[in-house]
């Protein structure tokens, strides 16, 4: 196959392409780091970078708690850098969201080195600029969700199955193989939509025997599938009293809560549909339908090229691109694009992943139009671009509403440039292509740059409100309940995102170090109860805990992660989360809990009537919840603490039973 890179002196190169990506590599990072330290996090996020980050044991597992009682719900692969971030540099808001930010300018650069090989420098610095001018790129690059490293190890796939086709590489296909695995260790089964797009291309487009393409994919199948498998293989052959309960599970295995909890489970809308494993579909994103992308939800953070894209499709067919390359790149976008419109339910985060496809195809298509000098395409993109730009920007009238109308503009401008640039033969039009640019992600541009001020890493979003349940929505408006990934349930004052009452301070208080004590006794409020939301843990209770828990090896109980991840940022000490995540997970069983009691291993337990109850601890019907008979037998067994400094706690002191 031939390359349709743009021929050009290396000189131009040099002073163009390196220029330019520089730029772009230098804005990317200021728009994602910029005061991520005054930003917004997930404090149960944050909690689990804390546990991870004390011993090996919990770094490998994923470990929920410092003392290493239950996992997250999730493989870990997305935590392991800002463990050692706050292994190195101590916990603090920056120390878990600056890997993130790195993780996504790192990916822009791929993206555009990757693509600039495919297509010219034009192509690649296009590509990159709409992948990092994304909004909702932008403001999960902001936060410490596990999103930017899947988004990273997509990028790595770009750079290897792209070579793998134009070259018809087995060492290139098999390294694209490497990285879905490993990918799929940062968010799981959403690695795997990418093979779709890499098999037809290499099975109807490479100019090899059928035999040999088969035993290549075979090949590269199986090495992705080892390296997918590897930590659900190793978790599952460790016995179960050696390692942390599997969080998200009923049975302890990883296995389910992979392919169940993580898989199945986000396609059913309720656990009574299987008692093989739990359910758990995020409402954040609107019913599934075929025009899903385009709903209040998600129209500002992911769709503003959408139409673009398809016309880009168009565009590579018409001007007979390399076929292979378009046929990869096209059936990458309408998998991801499908799953993301038929899931039962998601957070806005996830659909940053279709921005890889996305960038690829219009910088492809539009650098392609410029070559063959083909007018109609190049003016289409940008037109239409900006007619996408202004029907989306009047959906949200009350922000930057003026905008898309600049952008308008600029696109006039774009084509009267690139018209007597083409007519008149201008040697270097490299300026004609920024103003293309700028004409094609001016208005979603803005919106990633206004992340800095909107900081959301509960449920990271951009734009006018970056609550926790979606446009126009705020808190439960629009959201739900209480929710999952973004753990804590707070979106800020009035569902907008920055700091607002009842709200996790953000940073760590003065002095704090992870596994310290904040200086003055400081702790956490917001999320010192059960549930979540508009309860409060005072400095007063960490106080007494540390002055009257003696030898135990757990601060107190609580009933949930979100109850107990404050805790353990604020202290780095570890707080047994009841139920693991939301309550629900068998463990401790009450044989266990009472256990811990009567060694000496936990002594205070911190309960509340509006707490979660959690779901079934064994997947069959009606059985009782094993949070609910952990926090029956406390309150019948310990005695509540009636000093005045946690009287209004609800702590109850299990050191001498009733």
């Amino acid at each position: 196959m031939t390359s349709h890179a743009v021929r050009t002196p290396r000189r131009f190169l040099w002073s163009t392409w390196h220029t330019g990506l520089t730029i772009l590599a230098a804005v990317s990072g200021v728009v994602y780091l910029w005061a991520l330290n005054l930003g917004q996090r997930s404090e149960y996020y944050a909690a689990i970078a804390v546990s991870m980050s004390q011993t090996w044991s919990n770094f490998f597992f994923g470990a929920l708690d410092p003392a290493g009682t239950v996992t997250l719900d999730k493989i870990p692969g997305s935590y392991w850098v800002p463990a050692l971030f706050v292994k190195a540099f101590g916990f603090s808001t920056w120390a878990v969201e600056a890997p993130n930010a790195i993780a996504t300018v790192v990916a822009v650069i791929l993206i555009a080195v990757s693509v600039k090989r495919l297509a010219g420098p034009t192509a690649g610095l296009l590509a990159g600029a709409i992948f990092a001018a994304t909004p909702i790129v932008a403001a999960v690059a902001r936060s410490n969700q596990p999103q930017s490293f899947f988004l990273l190890t997509l990028a790595l796939v770009l750079w290897s199955a792209t070579r793998a086709i134009h070259k018809e590489s087995l060492g290139h296909l098999v390294l694209a193989g490497v990285w879905i695995g490993l990918a799929f260790q940062t968010y799981m089964l959403e690695a795997w939509a990418v093979w779709p797009a890499l098999i037809v291309a290499y099975l109807f487009f490479v100019k090899k025997s059928w035999w040999v393409r088969i035993r290549d994919l075979v090949i590269a199948g199986v090495t992705s599938l080892v390296v997918s498998l590897s930590w659900i293989f190793i978790v599952s052959m460790i016995p179960a009293s050696a390692r942390p309960y599997v969080g998200g599970t009923y049975s302890n295995s990883p296995w389910e809560m992979v392919f169940g909890y993580n898989g199945l489970g986000r396609f059913s809308s309720t656990a009574s549909e299987t008692a093989a494993y739990r359910s758990f579909t995020p409402p954040f994103s609107g019913t599934a339908s075929a025009v899903r992308l385009f709903n209040e939800q998600l129209a500002g953070q992911i769709a503003w090229l959408i139409p673009a894209t398809v016309l880009a499709l168009v565009i590579l067919f018409v001007l007979k691109f390399n076929r292979a390359l378009t046929v990869l790149l096209g059936v990458w976008f309408v998998t991801f694009a499908v799953m993301f419109s038929v899931v039962a339910g998601m957070h806005q985060f996830y659909t940053s992943a279709l921005a890889i496809p996305m960038a690829a195809l219009i910088g492809i298509a539009f650098a392609e139009a410029r070559r063959q000098k083909v007018l109609w395409a190049q003016l289409a993109l940008i037109g239409l671009s900006a007619v996408t730009a202004i029907v989306i920007g009047l959906a949200y009238p009350s922000f930057l509403a003026w905008l898309p109308w600049v952008q308008v503009a600029i696109a006039i401008a774009a084509g009267l440039a690139i018209y007597f640039a083409d007519a008149l033969s201008w040697r270097r039009t490299w300026w004609v292509a920024v103003i293309a640019g700028a004409a094609m992600i001016l208005t979603p541009a803005a919106w990633s740059i206004d992340t800095i001020n909107r900081s959301s890493s509960i449920n990271p979003m951009a734009g006018p409100d970056t609550g926790f349940g979606g446009v126009g929505g705020g808190m439960g408006a629009k959201g739900g309940p209480d929710g999952k990934d973004g753990k804590d349930g707070m979106s800020g004052k009035d569902g907008m995102g920055g700091p607002g009452k009842g709200q996790m301070p953000q940073g760590p208080p003065p002095g704090m170090t992870a596994g310290t004590m904040p200086q003055g006794g400081a702790a956490p409020s917001g999320m010192g109860a059960p549930g979540g939301i508009g309860n409060t843990a005072n400095s007063a209770l960490v106080t007494y805990l540390q002055a009257n828990r003696g030898s135990a090896t757990y601060l107190f109980a609580v009933f949930g992660a979100q109850a107990a991840a404050p805790y353990i940022t604020s202290t780095g000490e570890s707080v047994l989360p009841i139920g693991g995540f939301d309550g629900s997970d068998p463990v401790p069983t009450l044989e266990k809990f009472t256990a811990l009691i009567s060694d000496g291993a936990l002594r205070f337990v911190q309960v509340d009537g509006d707490s979660k109850k959690g779901g079934p601890s064994s997947g069959a019907a009606g059985s009782e919840a094993v949070s609910t008979q952990i926090q029956t037998w406390v309150k019948a067994n310990c005695s509540l603490v009636t000093d005045s400094s946690v009287a209004s706690s609800q702590l109850y002191d299990c050191a001498q039973t009733k």
